[in-house]
């Protein structure tokens, strides 16, 4: 992927007035060369339906140690983030589940 025709635009217009410049053609295509790079594409990840089964499932069951194992799977994070994601979502849940008044909701 390449800088943009309006992007480039955008750029030396923004140069021209930061640094009071006043650009001629030369000038431009010199900067044209030199940001005139191919930028790789981000390939494309696609996730797991079993991952997703298994993280939910074993957040279902409570099972705090297995589902961090599995979110960082699923995520490709580290581990003190899935800790966090997971245990975050527990204290989250836990949070919903107590009324304005501070009296724990049962639903059945």
């Amino acid at each position: 992927m390449k800088l943009d025709k309006i992007k480039f635009a955008r750029i030396i217009g923004y140069i021209e007035r930061v640094y009071a410049l006043n650009l001629n053609q030369n000038d431009v295509e010199k900067l044209d060369n030199l940001i005139d790079i191919e930028v790789p594409v981000q390939e494309k990840l696609y996730v797991s339906a079993e991952l997703v089964d298994e993280l939910l499932r074993q957040m279902a069951l409570g099972n705090k140690i297995p589902a961090i194992k599995a979110y960082r799977e699923l995520c490709h994070a580290g581990l003190k983030e899935s800790k966090d994601a997971i245990e975050g979502y527990w204290v989250a849940k836990s949070n919903l589940d107590v009324d304005n008044f501070g009296v724990r909701n049962v639903s059945n």
